[in-house]
Protein backbone atom coordinates (compact mmCIF):
# COMPACT_ATOMS: atom_id res chain seq x y z
CA UNK A 1 0.00 0.00 0.00
CA UNK A 2 3.30 2.21 0.55
CA UNK A 3 3.71 2.32 -3.25
CA UNK A 4 -0.04 2.94 -4.01
CA UNK A 5 0.30 6.15 -1.65
CA UNK A 6 3.19 7.01 -2.80
CA UNK A 7 2.10 7.28 -6.83
CA UNK A 8 -0.97 9.18 -5.50
CA UNK A 9 1.09 11.64 -3.42
CA UNK A 10 3.34 12.80 -6.92
CA UNK A 11 0.23 12.82 -8.84
CA UNK A 12 -1.20 15.29 -6.56
CA UNK A 13 2.16 17.51 -6.65
CA UNK A 14 2.72 17.10 -10.44
CA UNK A 15 -1.21 18.20 -11.55
CA UNK A 16 -1.48 21.52 -12.46
CA UNK A 17 -3.37 23.88 -9.55
CA UNK A 18 -4.86 26.29 -11.88
CA UNK A 19 -7.07 24.10 -14.34
CA UNK A 20 -7.13 21.34 -16.07
CA UNK A 21 -8.39 21.75 -19.85
CA UNK A 22 -11.40 18.55 -21.23
CA UNK A 23 -9.08 17.74 -23.95
CA UNK A 24 -12.04 16.78 -26.19
CA UNK A 25 -13.20 19.60 -28.26
CA UNK A 26 -13.00 23.32 -28.12
CA UNK A 27 -16.36 24.00 -26.21
CA UNK A 28 -15.51 21.92 -23.29
CA UNK A 29 -15.44 24.14 -20.43
CA UNK A 30 -12.24 24.22 -18.03
CA UNK A 31 -11.96 22.81 -14.83
CA UNK A 32 -10.93 24.62 -12.05
CA UNK A 33 -10.08 23.95 -8.51
CA UNK A 34 -12.46 24.56 -5.85
CA UNK A 35 -12.22 24.90 -1.70
CA UNK A 36 -13.47 21.60 -0.07
CA UNK A 37 -11.97 19.34 -2.81
CA UNK A 38 -10.78 15.84 -1.83
CA UNK A 39 -7.19 16.26 -1.18
CA UNK A 40 -7.30 19.46 -3.01
CA UNK A 41 -7.51 17.96 -6.99
CA UNK A 42 -8.83 19.88 -9.58
CA UNK A 43 -12.51 18.38 -10.36
CA UNK A 44 -13.95 18.32 -13.32
CA UNK A 45 -17.04 20.21 -14.60
CA UNK A 46 -18.36 18.32 -17.00
CA UNK A 47 -21.93 17.08 -15.30
CA UNK A 48 -23.01 14.22 -16.61
CA UNK A 49 -20.04 13.96 -19.31
CA UNK A 50 -17.61 13.05 -16.74
CA UNK A 51 -18.04 8.96 -16.67
CA UNK A 52 -16.77 8.93 -12.68
CA UNK A 53 -18.42 12.06 -11.26
CA UNK A 54 -19.50 12.13 -7.64
CA UNK A 55 -22.53 9.54 -6.79
CA UNK A 56 -21.67 7.01 -10.07
CA UNK A 57 -20.93 3.58 -9.81
CA UNK A 58 -19.68 0.94 -12.01
CA UNK A 59 -20.60 -2.75 -12.12
CA UNK A 60 -17.53 -4.70 -13.92
CA UNK A 61 -17.40 -8.51 -15.27
CA UNK A 62 -13.24 -9.54 -15.35
CA UNK A 63 -11.25 -12.69 -16.02
CA UNK A 64 -8.00 -12.08 -15.34
CA UNK A 65 -4.67 -13.54 -16.92
CA UNK A 66 -1.33 -14.73 -16.11
CA UNK A 67 -2.19 -15.98 -12.96
CA UNK A 68 -0.53 -15.49 -9.90
CA UNK A 69 -2.32 -17.22 -7.26
CA UNK A 70 -2.95 -20.55 -9.59
CA UNK A 71 -0.23 -22.99 -10.72
CA UNK A 72 0.06 -23.98 -14.29
CA UNK A 73 0.95 -26.77 -15.26
CA UNK A 74 -1.07 -29.76 -17.93
CA UNK A 75 -3.94 -28.95 -19.46
CA UNK A 76 -6.63 -26.52 -17.79
CA UNK A 77 -10.35 -27.61 -18.36
CA UNK A 78 -13.44 -25.58 -17.18
CA UNK A 79 -14.08 -22.07 -16.59
CA UNK A 80 -11.86 -19.17 -16.60
CA UNK A 81 -11.23 -17.29 -13.50
CA UNK A 82 -13.93 -14.31 -13.01
CA UNK A 83 -14.54 -11.61 -10.91
CA UNK A 84 -16.94 -9.32 -10.12
CA UNK A 85 -16.95 -5.57 -8.89
CA UNK A 86 -18.24 -2.71 -8.21
CA UNK A 87 -17.28 0.96 -7.68
CA UNK A 88 -18.98 3.68 -5.77
CA UNK A 89 -17.32 7.53 -6.81
CA UNK A 90 -17.28 9.00 -3.34
CA UNK A 91 -15.20 11.75 -5.53
CA UNK A 92 -14.99 13.11 -9.09
CA UNK A 93 -11.79 10.94 -9.54
CA UNK A 94 -12.40 8.69 -6.74
CA UNK A 95 -13.99 5.16 -6.41
CA UNK A 96 -14.05 2.90 -3.73
CA UNK A 97 -15.47 -1.04 -3.73
CA UNK A 98 -14.75 -4.20 -3.49
CA UNK A 99 -14.49 -7.56 -5.53
CA UNK A 100 -15.39 -11.21 -5.56
CA UNK A 101 -14.22 -13.60 -7.87
CA UNK A 102 -14.31 -17.53 -8.46
CA UNK A 103 -12.32 -20.16 -10.20
CA UNK A 104 -13.46 -23.52 -11.11
CA UNK A 105 -11.38 -26.12 -13.44
CA UNK A 106 -9.90 -29.42 -13.76
CA UNK A 107 -6.37 -30.11 -14.71
CA UNK A 108 -5.57 -32.82 -16.78
CA UNK A 109 -1.52 -34.08 -16.28
CA UNK A 110 0.80 -37.04 -16.22
CA UNK A 111 2.28 -38.49 -13.39
CA UNK A 112 5.75 -39.67 -15.18
CA UNK A 113 3.58 -41.41 -17.85
CA UNK A 114 0.71 -41.98 -16.18
CA UNK A 115 -2.09 -39.31 -16.73
CA UNK A 116 -3.93 -37.85 -14.30
CA UNK A 117 -7.21 -35.81 -13.36
CA UNK A 118 -6.83 -33.24 -10.46
CA UNK A 119 -9.64 -29.95 -9.70
CA UNK A 120 -9.36 -26.63 -8.16
CA UNK A 121 -11.59 -24.41 -6.52
CA UNK A 122 -10.76 -21.18 -5.20
CA UNK A 123 -12.79 -17.85 -4.42
CA UNK A 124 -11.93 -14.47 -3.94
CA UNK A 125 -13.05 -11.22 -2.31
CA UNK A 126 -11.24 -7.94 -0.69
CA UNK A 127 -11.42 -4.22 -1.67
CA UNK A 128 -10.49 -1.56 -3.69
CA UNK A 129 -9.97 1.86 -4.76
CA UNK A 130 -9.08 3.39 -7.59
CA UNK A 131 -7.83 7.47 -8.96
CA UNK A 132 -9.02 8.69 -12.28
CA UNK A 133 -7.17 10.34 -13.79
CA UNK A 134 -7.57 11.47 -17.88
CA UNK A 135 -7.74 14.99 -17.03
CA UNK A 136 -4.75 15.30 -14.53
CA UNK A 137 -2.88 13.16 -17.73
CA UNK A 138 -4.06 15.61 -19.99
CA UNK A 139 -2.91 18.95 -17.32
CA UNK A 140 0.50 17.35 -16.41
CA UNK A 141 1.71 15.92 -20.11
CA UNK A 142 -0.11 18.17 -22.16
CA UNK A 143 -2.15 15.59 -24.24
CA UNK A 144 -5.40 15.30 -25.66
CA UNK A 145 -6.79 12.36 -23.99
CA UNK A 146 -11.11 12.55 -25.08
CA UNK A 147 -12.27 12.11 -21.09
CA UNK A 148 -15.63 11.00 -22.49
CA UNK A 149 -14.06 8.01 -24.46
CA UNK A 150 -10.78 7.12 -22.19
CA UNK A 151 -10.95 6.49 -18.44
CA UNK A 152 -7.03 6.17 -17.40
CA UNK A 153 -7.52 4.87 -13.54
CA UNK A 154 -4.30 3.13 -10.91
CA UNK A 155 -6.32 0.96 -8.31
CA UNK A 156 -5.20 -0.14 -5.41
CA UNK A 157 -6.60 -3.58 -3.66
CA UNK A 158 -6.61 -5.37 -0.13
CA UNK A 159 -7.85 -8.81 -0.25
CA UNK A 160 -7.59 -12.90 -0.08
CA UNK A 161 -8.46 -15.97 -1.91
CA UNK A 162 -9.00 -19.86 -0.72
CA UNK A 163 -7.57 -22.38 -2.66
CA UNK A 164 -8.81 -26.42 -2.29
CA UNK A 165 -7.96 -29.32 -4.58
CA UNK A 166 -9.18 -32.02 -4.86
CA UNK A 167 -6.50 -34.48 -6.30
CA UNK A 168 -5.09 -38.28 -5.29
CA UNK A 169 -2.64 -38.55 -2.48
CA UNK A 170 -0.59 -40.30 -4.82
CA UNK A 171 0.28 -36.82 -6.99
CA UNK A 172 0.32 -34.54 -4.28
CA UNK A 173 4.10 -34.65 -4.12
CA UNK A 174 4.60 -34.21 -7.81
CA UNK A 175 3.49 -30.62 -8.43
CA UNK A 176 2.06 -27.51 -5.87
CA UNK A 177 -0.92 -28.12 -4.62
CA UNK A 178 -0.77 -25.88 -1.61
CA UNK A 179 -4.30 -25.13 -0.41
CA UNK A 180 -5.69 -22.29 2.55
CA UNK A 181 -5.94 -18.89 2.92
CA UNK A 182 -3.86 -16.14 1.26
CA UNK A 183 -3.27 -12.28 1.28
CA UNK A 184 -3.11 -10.10 -1.27
CA UNK A 185 -1.63 -6.74 -1.62
CA UNK A 186 -1.14 -4.65 -4.98
CA UNK A 187 -1.77 -2.27 -7.85
CA UNK A 188 -2.53 -2.14 -10.78
CA UNK A 189 -2.96 0.58 -13.72
CA UNK A 190 -6.02 0.48 -16.54
CA UNK A 191 -7.37 1.88 -19.50
CA UNK A 192 -11.18 2.00 -20.24
CA UNK A 193 -12.97 2.77 -23.81
CA UNK A 194 -16.04 4.20 -23.29
CA UNK A 195 -18.02 3.52 -26.76
CA UNK A 196 -21.14 4.99 -24.68
CA UNK A 197 -21.17 7.06 -21.66
CA UNK A 198 -22.75 3.82 -19.68
CA UNK A 199 -20.42 1.28 -20.97
CA UNK A 200 -17.19 0.18 -20.79
CA UNK A 201 -14.38 -2.30 -22.03
CA UNK A 202 -11.15 -2.38 -19.96
CA UNK A 203 -8.14 -3.89 -20.13
CA UNK A 204 -5.48 -3.75 -16.66
CA UNK A 205 -2.06 -4.56 -15.88
CA UNK A 206 0.13 -4.69 -12.61
CA UNK A 207 -0.31 -6.92 -9.33
CA UNK A 208 -3.78 -7.46 -9.06
CA UNK A 209 -6.04 -10.00 -6.86
CA UNK A 210 -5.05 -13.02 -8.82
CA UNK A 211 -2.77 -12.17 -11.80
CA UNK A 212 -0.77 -9.52 -13.91
CA UNK A 213 -3.05 -9.02 -16.55
CA UNK A 214 -6.97 -8.35 -16.74
CA UNK A 215 -10.06 -7.43 -19.22
CA UNK A 216 -13.28 -6.77 -18.97
CA UNK A 217 -16.54 -5.46 -19.60
CA UNK A 218 -18.10 -2.26 -17.26
CA UNK A 219 -21.59 -0.73 -17.02
CA UNK A 220 -22.53 2.55 -15.13
CA UNK A 221 -25.47 1.69 -12.92
CA UNK A 222 -25.68 4.96 -10.88
CA UNK A 223 -26.38 8.37 -12.42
Amino acid sequence: MRAFKTTLVAIFFLADPQSVSANDNSSFPQFHRRRGDFLGLNMPRMGNKWPNRKGSGWLSLQTPAKYTAYPVFGRIQGMVPLQVSFDYSFDNHFTIGGYVGRFEANYLDTYGTEPYKCAILSNSGGLRMSLHFSDLFNSMFGERVNVRKWDLYATGHIGWHTITWNVDQKYRGSRDFSIGTFSSIGIMAGIKWLPTPRFGVFVEGGKGPVSIFGFGLSAKILK
